[in-house]
């Protein structure tokens, strides 16, 4: 499993699951093209995706755990 999905499953960020897959694709392109650089970048890069049960809070700390876990193993890398 990628680790965007478990920190979608972990931070609930998901209900009905109709936007999840596209939600995910979009939240790695977010990281890959490196535009996650504070909370309201996120949310404008992700604007592209509706979700009609509302769980963009879940889905913004899905995606900044995910930042946080990376910065985490590239220091433990660093060290």
């Amino acid at each position: 499993m990628h680790p965007m999905q478990q920190a979608f499953i972990d931070a609930d960020a998901f209900q009905c699951g109709y936007c999840t897959p596209g939600q995910i694709m979009s939240a790695i392109a977010l990281l890959e093209e490196d535009h996650a650089h504070s909370r309201e970048e996120i949310r404008e890069f992700m604007s592209g995706n509706l979700c009609r049960c509302g769980a963009y809070n879940g889905i913004v700390e899905a995606i900044e755990h995910v930042i946080a876990q990376q910065d985490q193993d590239s220091k433990g890398e660093a060290a």
